[in-house]
């Protein structure tokens, strides 16, 4: 068994921006890279989950799928939990594709809440939950299934469901969990980077 993978969630439309979210281009990278990049500095197992196959374009990490049952994120997260299960894990962290700012201790603090409870961890931040961003111990697999087989479709009631704990960022700028749904969101995420790079303050907490 091992404790730990990581799976970046990819299968929703992106239609306010354009379609094929994955490949948009941030600074010269598709969101999907980005994404990955920041899956590798953890040095843990890793997949991506999509829709369709291809959805994410051509990646450096597995492609698994949504549960083709279920509409929305929760196909997704139930997919990936079945693959975590399936891969021997004791928990899984989610990210999204579109959340590129992401605080580099996201891994390190949410696991080791969701370690110490036996629960999933949600990263929080200005009083939001971010619910694409947790982590999720395997044996929550079951109980997500019956959730969803009774109608449940929501991530927020599925961290509902398994009394999930909140753990706070601080936010210094733009907030590390600005997500990607417009073009104006875009710009503002290039923004973010671009200071971040120059060494002034970015969005990280």
């Amino acid at each position: 068994m091992t404790d730990l993978v990581a799976v970046i969630l990819a299968g929703g439309e992106g239609r306010r921006i354009g379609g094929n979210k994955p490949t948009i281009i941030l600074d010269g990278y598709r969101l999907i890279d980005h994404a990955t990049s920041h899956v590798a500095q953890w040095g843990i197992p890793a997949s991506v989950v999509v829709r369709e196959p291809g959805q994410a374009g051509s990646s450096r990490i597995p492609e698994i799928l949504d549960d083709p049952r279920i509409a929305g994120p929760l196909g997704g997260l139930l997919g990936a939990l079945t693959w975590a299960k399936g891969f021997g894990a004791r928990r899984m962290i989610t990210i999204p594709c579109d959340m590129p700012n992401l605080p580099d201790d996201l891994k390190t603090r949410l696991d080791t809440e969701a370690a110490r409870l036996d629960r999933p961890a949600v990263a929080t931040s200005l009083q939001r939950r971010h619910p694409v961003c947790a982590v999720w111990p395997v044996h929550c697999l079951e109980p997500l299934r019956i959730y969803a087989d009774d109608g449940g479709l929501s991530l927020m009631g599925a961290l509902e469901m398994c009394a999930a704990v909140g753990v706070d960022w601080t936010v210094h700028g733009l907030d590390p969990f600005h997500n990607v749904n417009t073009m104006d969101d875009l710009a503002r995420a290039r923004r973010s980077l671009r200071r971040g790079a120059s060494g002034s303050e970015g969005g990280q907490s």
